[in-house]
């Protein structure tokens, strides 16, 4: 057979499997549900932790389920409609949105729209929201032509950069006048770090190992960058927050021991130092205490504040103009079939050179 899905060990995403999954045409519809092909997808560390916090209270192995100890690591991708027995999509629209590395998958649409629809499949149910949406793509709907990959890769990470950058400023950076950024070679860091750099009058330091301090150095956007055994040479007496997108909980504890009282907000967004989980209990560090940032709450809560029109304008312009950066940064490659995905997956988790970014064509 030639359709598949690609899984991961739940336990041990270093395990993987290719499993067989039925033509698209034996693919029993019931009303009202589609199938649409999974043309495209990008794979980043982002996706490594989605993997790595599968089991949490966010639940990304539901999205897509699978046999028990195997997950489906969600992607974000492109996809085009096969077949459709609901009224409201129709053979060959495009959709971007949440996928499992797969051939295809089968969406019960609710509230569709021209600018998309919500899958409202029953084991999707109480997941968070920004995840179910499939965006219809088109010029009207905010889908630059010949951004497709650049979609796939940063879009979903860039908004995720977009909103830690607003969420700051809505808090007043917490009386920050400093942030540091670990795993700063990765894309939300990144974007955040163009976000910050470009709107913000703060000192934007960025944390990375020490062989891709000379990559994020030449990016431009950070005032200072540090390679992780050099934490201790920043001023402990700045105000700081600390947005933590490596998860890695030895540099955790210490930031938190170097500033102190200083450090006034403990921001976890990441795991891109999956392996790293070892270390002091968060809750005991001296600071501000660690939180988990979920961008899905500061963006309802600013589609409250500003109304969802406003809301996508600010960030389809935030989006428009980091698109004319990138590029200058980071070369996309497109690896193709079973072979191209296993060996991107693996590159991907052990670790892949920051100025490569892969679209996988299934």
């Amino acid at each position: 057979m030639s359709s598949y899905s690609f899984q991961s060990g739940r336990n041990d995403l270093n395990t993987t499997r290719f499993a067989d999954i039925p033509e698209p045409e034996e693919v029993q519809l019931a009303d009202n549900e589609a199938l649409l092909r999974v043309d495209a997808f990008a794979l980043t560390a982002n996706n490594i932790t989605y993997g790595v916090a599968g089991d949490s209270a966010l639940g990304y192995w539901k999205f897509f389920p699978a046999d028990e100890g195997w997950g489906h690591v969600p992607v974000w991708g492109m996809s085009t409609v096969l077949r459709s027995n609901h009224p409201g999509l129709t053979e060959g629209q495009r959709y971007f949105g949440y996928y499992p590395m797969a051939s295809y998958l089968k969406v019960q649409p609710e509230k569709v729209s021209d600018r998309g629809f919500v899958d409202g499949a029953e084991h999707r149910q109480g997941q968070a929201p920004v995840y179910n949406q499939y965006a219809l793509v088109s010029e009207a709907n905010g889908f630059t032509e010949g951004h497709d990959d650049h979609q796939m890769i940063y879009k979903g990470l860039f908004a995720t950069s977009f909103v830690i950058d607003d969420f700051l400023d809505d808090n007043d950076n917490f009386g920050a006048t400093q942030v540091v950024i670990s795993s700063a070679s990765s894309k939300t860091s990144f974007g955040l770090a163009y976000l910050l750099h470009s709107n913000r009058n703060l000192n934007v330091v960025g944390l990375t190992s020490a062989s891709n301090k000379a990559f994020v150095e030449s990016m431009g956007i950070y005032h200072e960058v540090l390679s992780y055994e050099d934490v201790e040479n920043l001023d402990p007496g700045v105000k700081t927050a600390f947005v933590d997108m490596a998860g890695n909980r030895q540099v955790l504890e210490r930031i938190h021991n170097h500033f102190n009282d200083n450090l006034v907000c403990s921001s976890g967004v990441g795991i891109t130092h999956w392996e790293a989980r070892d270390g002091a209990d968060p809750a005991s560090l001296p600071g501000a205490k660690p939180t988990m940032f979920f961008a899905p709450a500061q963006m309802q809560k600013r589609n409250g504040d500003w109304g969802p029109e406003v809301y996508q304008q600010k960030l389809n312009d935030a989006w428009t103009a980091f698109l004319g950066r990138v590029d200058e940064w980071v070369h996309i490659n497109h690896p193709e079939g079973r072979q191209g995905l296993e060996e991107t997956y693996r590159t991907v988790l052990s670790g892949a050179d920051p100025d490569q970014s892969y679209v996988v064509k299934p």
